[in-house]
């Protein structure tokens, strides 16, 4: 099963524990490792009432990553001036964050090397809530307006748009027949949105996605369609089964449940992850079904079902923003951060695409936070010119 190292998840149940966030099935784990060992609740509290540096170290010492530590412990002094306006315990938990969230765990780690991050000559933020409707008359209408709009579609059914999410209300489902007005909804880069289906089935859209549906389901099937990414929260009916076609390559057909899908078209894997319920996932000559914290991938090249057992909240994070890294390439997430931030990449060094990380990256308002992060864990260099984003490798 794919999973983080353990003291990869301790370290962050510990920062959760010392800035309040911790949740009670999160705090159940964290007694529980206190328990296991005398010297875990000594050093615990040696983090927690410790105020200064040396309390850190100590902590970090408990990481196969010794080089990496002796470069980012030289920045914690800059960290705690970037929260000297918070309680000391919390510079200390936002350290631990930043050292176990992206710089201690690496699985391509070179030694290190402490670099300046190029300013950028325009400024990238994170994008919000928007999307275009495209309707079945071709019509198109921007949805990210923060005020309330109503769209009519016609036979009594109409679009609640509110400027973050989407719904589709109007006569009762499946009282029609089965030739079905369809709309689209297209996310851009750096966008997201929310759907209500007429169904009441609920859809986060992530960026650069597209989901095409009937406006109103008709009595025997509910299909809709899918390029990019989508987390589905479908509403249960058993005399018509729920089915998500992905970008022609596979489809998931579900009756109720919670599930992710990713199928965008520049990508070689579909992969779907299930969270809660059953699902089918099939093309024409295979079908798997899965359990929750189960996961489907479809190899594009070769037309391979393969399942895998993993953490299915971390492939779902995307909706909450947060990205979770479980020995992504970088190529990966460059891509990823591409498309929630809309900037190209170009590779000074392509060999840099193959270098691995696992860690958790949020949506922060400033793109070059991220890219800071990820260069004082690393020999990569990032330079930002307009909104293109250029990495190349250090070699001193």
């Amino acid at each position: 099963m794919m999973e983080y190292p353990k003291d990869y998840k301790i370290s962050r149940l510990i920062a959760k524990k010392m800035i309040g966030t911790i949740l009670p099935a999160e705090e159940e784990k964290l007694e529980a490792w206190l328990k296991e060992d005398v010297r875990n609740g000594e050093l615990f509290q040696r983090i927690l009432e410790g105020k200064n540096v040396p309390d850190r170290d100590l902590y970090a010492e408990r990481f196969e990553v010794n080089e990496s530590w002796v470069v980012i412990k030289k920045q914690l002094v800059e960290q705690d001036k970037r929260w000297s306006i918070s309680p000391w315990w919390m510079g200390i938990a936002a350290s631990i964050v930043l050292l176990v969230g992206i710089g201690l765990y690496l699985g391509l780690l070179r030694k290190p090397a402490v670099q300046e991050i190029a300013q950028p000559i325009a400024r990238i933020e994170t994008g919000g809530s928007k999307a275009v409707l495209i309707t079945s008359s071709g019509d198109k209408i921007v949805l990210q307006d923060t005020s309330m709009q109503l769209i009519s579609l016609g036979s009594g059914m109409i679009a609640r748009n509110d400027g973050s999410r989407v719904s589709y209300e109007g006569v009762g489902e499946g009282d029609g027949e089965d030739v079905l007005a369809y709309n689209t909804i297209r996310v851009p880069r750096g966008g997201e949105y929310k759907l209500f289906l007429s169904d009441s089935t609920e859809v986060f859209l992530n960026s650069g996605s597209e989901i095409r549906f009937p406006v109103k389901f008709g009595k025997s099937k509910r299909d809709v369609f899918l390029r990019g990414e989508a987390f589905f929260i479908v509403k249960k009916d058993a005399s018509r089964p729920f089915v998500v076609n992905a970008d022609d390559k596979v489809s998931v057909e579900v009756l109720g449940t919670q599930f992710n899908l990713q199928a965008y078209p520049d990508k070689k894997m579909v992969e779907t992850t299930l969270n809660e319920g059953l699902v089918r996932v099939y093309d024409k000559k295979q079908s798997v079904k899965i359990k929750p914290d189960q996961q489907v991938v479809y190899n594009c090249e070769d037309s391979k079902l393969v399942v895998r057992e993993v953490d299915a909240s971390l492939y779902s994070a995307w909706k909450d923003g947060r990205l979770v890294l479980l020995n992504n390439t970088l190529e990966d997430i460059m891509a990823c951060l591409g498309r929630w931030y809309n900037i190209d990449v170009f590779w000074v060094n392509p060999e840099l695409k193959e270098y691995h990380f696992s860690g958790e990256l949020a949506r922060y308002e400033d793109f070059m936070e991220i890219l800071d992060m990820l260069e004082k864990a690393t020999r990569v260099h990032f330079e930002v010119k307009d909104r293109t984003v250029f990495v190349s490798k250090i070699f001193k």
